[in-house]
């Protein structure tokens, strides 16, 4: 008896035809990846955009009858869909994409000439989650999910790469456009697709919190920054509900409590201040930061990043 479900029960031209059939499906799978890479590639349409980029961040291409050997990793649609949107909002020449022999993709900033290899890498939370890393550190940037529609920067890894390893080696100004970049990435996702993103350190909104990891801040803490302060001619001042450092251009820092939890904010009329940029900026801040980090550095998202 034939059963069109096991070969073996064919007979020689059933076989074939069930042979041919199998190929047929395998070259329709690869047209419709081909129609996919085409729709990342070259679409001006936004939703277009990342709807193609979902679908290939799964997309299985081989099937039992056609292999493709040459393919392209899933974090690789991701590093592509990135530099799209950007170039979407009229950043064209920021980012280069490298194409390795390997056959595997990486992206290296503009702003940071050579320095800096940067990629993403599956996050394994079994939601469809990503996270951008630098490769030459680790450090991990951000956390991206676009089933979830969620950006998450990581105060911990911005920290060490870009005030830390960069510091001596990239000027300032370039620091700020590398960083620029991910806040205008973030920003992009927020327009287009409705995102929730959280820019941490690297957010210049005045209503900000900036949360340390030690809720109980010690006061012994605080008073070093009132020496580090007064020392460059600054005056950091108590007040009811903490302290208040004022710096040029009319940007305060205010350490305080919120909601049980010690943390800061940064006020200027601009809102172009973040707690990044201070860091950067004033090398006796940078100095009180790293040195307490364990008392100070700000949370990032726990769900996320541990």
């Amino acid at each position: 008896m034939i059963n069109e479900n096991d070969p073996s029960t064919l007979s020689t031209s059933g076989r074939l035809l069930s042979y041919n059939s199998a190929v047929k499906e395998g070259l329709q799978t690869g047209l419709k990846f081909t129609e996919l890479m085409d729709k990342l590639i070259s679409t001006k349409d936004a939703d277009v955009l990342v709807s193609s980029a979902q679908e290939l961040s799964t997309f299985v291409l081989d099937t039992d009858y056609v292999t493709f050997p040459h393919q392209y990793n899933t974090p690789d649609y991701y590093l592509i869909f990135m530099s799209r949107l950007l170039e979407l909002h009229g950043k064209d020449n920021v980012i280069t994409l490298q194409s390795h022999e390997d056959q595997h993709l990486t992206q290296q900033i503009a702003s940071l000439e050579d320095k800096g290899v940067f990629s993403f890498t599956i996050a394994n939370d079994g939601t469809g989650g990503v996270y951008y890393q630098e490769q030459v550190t680790g450090e991990t940037i951000f956390y991206l999910n676009l089933q979830r529609k969620m950006l998450r920067i990581n105060s911990a890894a911005i920290t060490k790469l870009f005030v830390i390893t960069y510091h001596e080696q990239v000027a300032t100004d370039q620091i700020l456009e590398t960083t620029q970049l991910f806040m205008d990435f973030g920003s992009s996702l927020k327009e287009d697709y409705g995102f929730s993103v959280d820019f941490n350190i690297l957010d210049t909104s005045n209503n900000e919190f900036y949360a340390f990891t030690n809720s109980n801040l010690s006061d012994e803490v605080v008073d070093k920054l009132f020496v580090a302060a007064a020392k460059e001619d600054y005056m950091l001042m108590h007040s009811s509900d903490g302290a208040v450092l004022e710096l040029p251009n009319q940007v305060t820092l205010h350490i305080t409590s919120k909601n049980a939890k010690w943390g800061m904010t940064v006020h200027d009329d601009e809102e172009a201040t973040s707690w990044f940029k201070l860091l950067l900026d004033y090398p006796f801040v940078r100095e009180w930061y790293l040195e307490n980090l364990g008392d100070l550095e700000v949370k990032s998202d726990p769900l996320v990043f541990g």
